[in-house]
């Protein structure tokens, strides 16, 4: 943070450091880490100084009854990052997402790993397609934003037979009498 070579004086922030390293760990990111420890519901895996979750339904598709068949601490793995909570210092992390088939990762470890970023840009790749059309359905359903989908999901002007300035109903017969009932059938 500050150098001072005339006093041999040199200001350094941890504090900093770790909020610059959080701010790369992108939802989707596949990082490096080394498992540090085991528990019932999943491993910590440290990630460049930042420990992160590997829930136990998170490690892959097959079920895992026992961390430890899979997992050792010491264990240097890919993991993908699921989600990053900056204010509680939370990370989860995935390496089911990175399977090419479900159970590699109790089977054959080395290929998840080996295509982790292959795997993850797949993923990366549902998620802002699944954003996309998450945006375009807003779009759909707010006529005042001016833009609509047509029905062949064309982006463009909001098109209406409508009047601009509303429809007027007062003329319009009660629901009872639109529908063809009326009130001496409705007390019977």
């Amino acid at each position: 943070m500050e150098v001072d070579e005339e006093q041999s004086r040199l200001v350094l922030s941890n504090r900093r450091a770790m909020a610059d390293s959080q701010a790369q760990l992108g939802i989707g990111s596949v990082v490096l880490g080394t498992v540090q420890s085991l528990k019932p519901y999943g491993a910590f895996i440290d990630i460049g100084g930042i420990n992160g979750l590997l829930h136990v339904s998170q490690i892959s598709h097959d079920r895992v009854s026992d961390i430890a068949t899979v997992l050792q601490p010491g264990d240097t793995l890919k993991v993908m990052i699921l989600s990053h909570d900056r204010e509680r210092g939370r990370v989860s992390l995935s390496t089911k997402k990175l399977e090419p088939t479900p159970g590699d990762m109790i089977r054959n470890p080395k290929l998840v790993f080996e295509k982790a970023d292959e795997m993850a840009q797949t993923f990366r790749q549902r998620i802002a397609q699944a954003e996309a059309m998450a945006r375009a359905d807003m779009l759909r359903f707010q006529p005042e934003s001016g833009l609509s989908l047509s029905s062949e999901g064309i982006l463009g002007p909001l098109t209406s037979d409508l009047p601009t300035e509303g429809l007027d109903l007062s003329e319009a017969p009660p629901a009872e009498e639109a529908e063809g009932v009326t009130s001496d059938e409705k007390e019977s």
